[in-house]
C-alpha cells in the first residue's frame, strides 16, 4: 500500500513540475499582449472578415529574444500553412458558400516548454466569387414573400423583358434578366438605377447588384438596385474587405489584383527609378482607397487620374495608415484583373486537387502543346492573362466550335474545371469548353 501511495505522490510531483513547465512567463506574456494589440478586434461587435488568405507573425521578439508562434483554428474551412521559410499563412476557402464563425489561436512558447496562448475570433464570408450565378437565383428563389437578404449580390444576366420603361423623372427602368443555366428563373431588376440605364434594351447583356427579394410571387433585386455596366464584370467587394481587415503591418498571404479607377497621383513618375505612386477606387468604393505603391510596368508614365487600370502585387496595411498594393505591384493590361485573378486562384490548388466548380478565363494562347485530333474532336494550349506567365493555365483536350482552328496568339475564353495535374500543370480538366475565340492579327 506504501508503494502504491509513494507511486501516486510521484506521479503528483511529476505532472505539477509539467504544469509549472507550462505556464507562462513575463517575457511569454509580453509577447502575447503583443500579439492581442496587433490582431484583436477593434471591438467585440466589429469581428474581422478574412475573405482571402492572409499572414500572420511566425515569431516575436521581446528583449532581444525570438519566441516561436504556433497558430491553431478550430474549423477545417480554415488552414494553417507553414511555409519552407517559416512563414505562416492562414488559408481560408475563397469559394464558401456560407459565413463561418471560427476562432484563430495563437501560442507562443520558449525552449524550456513555457507557454502563453491568445485567441481571436473571425469570420470567414460567404464568398460573392464563391457562388455561381446560379446559386445566387437558386438561393434567391428560396426567399419567402417580404423576406429580404442581408446582403447585395450581384447577377450577370440577359435581358428578356422591360416591365416599365426608363423614367426620365425618376432615373429609373424596370427589367426582367435571365442568367445562363436558370432560363425558367427570371430575376427581376426593379427601379434599376445607374449609368446607362435609360438605354437598356431587350437582349442587353448587363450586370446589376443590389439586395434581393420576394415580392408576392416576383423574385427581384429590390428598389435601390444598381446597373453596374454592360457585360459581365465580376465584383471585387470581397477583397477590398479583406484588405481593410488587414491589422498594422499585416499583409495578404497571396498576390492579387484588382481593377479601379485612379482619383489621386501621390507621387508623379519617377525616371530614375520607373515608378509612379497613385490611389485608386474599386468598384465605386471611395472610402476603400487602394494606394500602388511604387507602381511599375509599361505605361506608368503616362498613367492620370480618372485612368482605369488593373494592378497585381501583394496587398498590405502600412502601418495602419495606408492600404496599398506593396511595392513591386504591377500594371497589368487593361481590363485583365479578373482572369489573372482566375489563373492565380488555380495555383492555390494542391497536387490533384480540383475546384469544387466550374471558372471562366480569358487569355492569349502562348502555345499549341497537342495538335487538333479530328477523331476527339478536341485541342490542348496553354493560355496566360495579362501577360503574367508564372501563372499560365493550361487547357486541356479543349472542344467547342472554333477549337480545330486555334492558333498562338489568339484570345479565348474558356470555361471548365480547374486542376492541378500531379503538382506540375494547372490546367482546365479535359471536357473544357471554348466559349469565344478573337483571332490573332
Amino acid at each position: 500500500m506504501k508503494k502504491i501511495i509513494a507511486l501516486i505522490m510521484a506521479l503528483a510531483l511529476c505532472l505539477s513540475a509539467m504544469a509549472a513547465v507550462a505556464e507562462s512567463t513575463p517575457e511569454l506574456d509580453s509577447a502575447k499582449a503583443y500579439l492581442y494589440q496587433l490582431y484583436k478586434n477593434p471591438s467585440r461587435k466589429d469581428i474581422k472578415s478574412t475573405g482571402v488568405d492572409y499572414e500572420v507573425l511566425s515569431v516575436v521578439p521581446v528583449d532581444g529574444v525570438n519566441y516561436k508562434v504556433e497558430w491553431s483554428v478550430d474549423t477545417d474551412a480554415v488552414k494553417v500553412v507553414v511555409s519552407e521559410d517559416g512563414t505562416v499563412t492562414i488559408n481560408v476557402d475563397e469559394f464558401a458558400t456560407a459565413d463561418v464563425l471560427y476562432t484563430l489561436t495563437a501560442t507562443v512558447k520558449d525552449e524550456a516548454g513555457h507557454s502563453a496562448s491568445v485567441s481571436f475570433q473571425r469570420l470567414m464570408p460567404a464568398s460573392m466569387a464563391g457562388m455561381s450565378y446560379a446559386e445566387i437565383v437558386d438561393y434567391a428563389y428560396t426567399l419567402a414573400d417580404g423576406e429580404k437578404t442581408d446582403k447585395t449580390y450581384r447577377l450577370f444576366g440577359t435581358i428578356v423583358n422591360i416591365p416599365t420603361a426608363y423614367s426620365e423623372q425618376y432615373g429609373n427602368i424596370t427589367v426582367d434578366i435571365q442568367i445562363e443555366g436558370k432560363e425558367d428563373m427570371p430575376i427581376q431588376c426593379y427601379r434599376l438605377k445607374g449609368e446607362g440605364a435609360a438605354d437598356l434594351k431587350v437582349g442587353d447583356q448587363i450586370t446589376v447588384e443590389g439586395i434581393l427579394t420576394r415580392y408576392k410571387t416576383t423574385y427581384e433585386f429590390a428598389a435601390g438596385c444598381t446597373l453596374i455596366g454592360y457585360g459581365e464584370i465580376p465584383s471585387q467587394q470581397a477583397i477590398l474587405d479583406a484588405a481593410y481587415a488587414l491589422g498594422a503591418d499585416e499583409k495578404m498571404g497571396a498576390p492579387t489584383a484588382l481593377e479601379g479607377t485612379i482619383v489621386k497621383i501621390v507621387s508623379a513618375y519617377s525616371e530614375k527609378y520607373g515608378n509612379i505612386t497613385v490611389d485608386m477606387v474599386c468598384d465605386g468604393r471611395e472610402d476603400q482607397i487602394i494606394q500602388c505603391y511604387r507602381l511599375a510596368g509599361e505605361g506608368v508614365a503616362d498613367l492620370k487620374e480618372g485612368d482605369v487600370i488593373s494592378v497585381m502585387g501583394t496587398i498590405k496595411n502600412y502601418a495602419g495608415k495606408t492600404v496599398e498594393f506593396d511595392q513591386g505591384c504591377v500594371l497589368l493590361p487593361a481590363g485583365t484583373a479578373h482572369d489573372v485573378r482566375t489563373a492565380m486562384s488555380c495555383y492555390t490548388l494542391a497536387a490533384d486537387e480540383k475546384m469544387p466548380k466550374e471558372s471562366k478565363m480569358t487569355g492569349v494562347i502562348t502555345s499549341i502543346d497537342t495538335a487538333w485530333n479530328e477523331k476527339y474532336g478536341n485541342i490542348t494550349v496553354t493560355i496566360v492573362a495579362g501577360g503574367q506567365d508564372a501563372y499560365k493555365i493550361q487547357c486541356y483536350r479543349l472542344a467547342g466550335e472554333g477549337a480545330a482552328d486555334l492558333q498562338v496568339g489568339d484570345i479565348i475564353t474558356v470555361k471548365g474545371t480547374f486542376k492541378n495535374y500531379a503538382g506540375k500543370t494547372y490546367e482546365f480538366d479535359a471536357g473544357c469548353q471554348l466559349v469565344s475565340v478573337v483571332r490573332a492579327k
